[in-house]
């Protein structure tokens, strides 16, 4: 691949246009394709049938009042090999994210990364909200640093090396390239069709790269994920094993009466199923962090959306999971 993956890579920058929002972060991690990323596949394998091969972000991934710019030149270096003329140009987008300032990385017309910057400023007192061409600036230009640095791995390099990975010490997700780590998945930097779920984006944005910059097979795990912890005596045995989405409740329930006659307690390690017995012992495991609890079945639920269990606020925060809402997770079923 050398000198051909990203050869001529250049940016696109509509620095006129701020205000049409990308989608808004979801709490449904379930739907994100995780590791094989199936709506970016397809959309790769329709535009790389395009005959033309500077096409932009196609019409459904870009907001309609976005109007892209002339691409600017001079912005990344360019490369006289032109084999993979799908890879030529890379578009940057700023544009407004909810009420902050944003900017979206296209490869291929696919979106793969979207930086977030600080708050919007209110125009008028109808508190329509505008950036102000700094602000997109400072965003574009991490994008170009991100996209410069791409090329060089790219140019010297396999694309098999890309990988998502948890940085233990600094308890955070990252994009990487073999050693070097490209971007921090964090609320700066997310999956542009976000899961809410840093382990989920690191590892749909490291599948994407992979796929269109080398066609090389998604990754089905983030490296780095401790192991879930295996059943010791004073749990017990596995006696089941299933897998699925996973949610919780808390402070509109606390204090009521719960399915088994027990209070509910959203402190408490406890969980609803629909059909486990009432006081069965579970260790469920979030499938993004690798973190484990295990909590007992002392409620009915979820009865909606397709999820398996329904946890307590506290155990929901062991595993990391409060903050995006649902996840998907391994749920081990302790026998005595």
């Amino acid at each position: 691949m050398k000198h051909s993956v990203l050869g001529g890579l250049t940016v696109a920058v509509a620095m006129s246009v701020f205000g049409a929002p990308l989608p808004s972060q979801a709490q449904d991690s379930g739907n994100s394709g995780l590791s094989l990323d199936a709506e970016a596949e397809y959309h790769a394998e329709v535009l790389s049938r395009s005959d033309s091969p500077d096409a932009g972000p196609p019409a459904d991934s870009v907001p309609s009042n976005l109007e892209p710019a002339k691409p600017e030149s001079g912005l990344l270096p360019q490369s006289d090999d032109n084999e993979n003329s799908a890879l030529d140009t890379a578009t940057v987008f700023p544009h407004a994210l909810d009420a902050r300032q944003a900017a979206t990385v296209y490869i291929r017309s696919i979106p793969v990364i979207t930086l977030v910057g600080g708050e919007l400023e209110t125009l008028n007192a109808s508190q329509d909200k505008v950036a102000t061409p700094q602000d997109a600036q400072v965003l574009v230009e991490r994008a170009n640093e991100i996209l410069a640095r791409l090329q060089d791995l790219a140019d010297e390099g396999d694309a098999t090396a890309i990988e998502a990975r948890w940085e233990k010490e600094a308890e955070t997700f990252v994009v990487a390239w073999g050693d070097e780590t490209l971007l921090t998945v964090d609320d700066d930097a997310i999956l542009p069709d976000t899961t809410a779920n840093p382990g989920e984006d690191a590892l749909q944005m490291a599948n994407r790269l992979r796929r269109l910059l080398g066609d090389a097979p998604p990754l089905a795990r983030i490296e780095g994920l401790p192991e879930p912890v295996t059943p010791t005596n004073r749990l017990g045995v596995v006696s089941a094993t299933l897998t699925g989405m996973a949610s919780w409740y808390g402070p509109g329930f606390h204090g009521r009466q719960s399915a088994s006659g027990e209070v509910f307690n959203q402190n408490a390690l406890t969980a609803a199923h629909r059909t486990l017995p009432f006081g069965t012992q579970v260790r469920v495991t979030n499938l993004s962090t690798g973190q484990s609890v295990v909590v007992r079945i002392n409620d009915r639920g979820p009865f909606s959306g397709g999820r398996v269990i329904d946890l307590s606020a506290a155990a929901a925060s062991q595993i990391g999971l409060r903050a995006s809402g649902v996840g998907r997770v391994q749920i081990d079923v302790l026998s005595p």
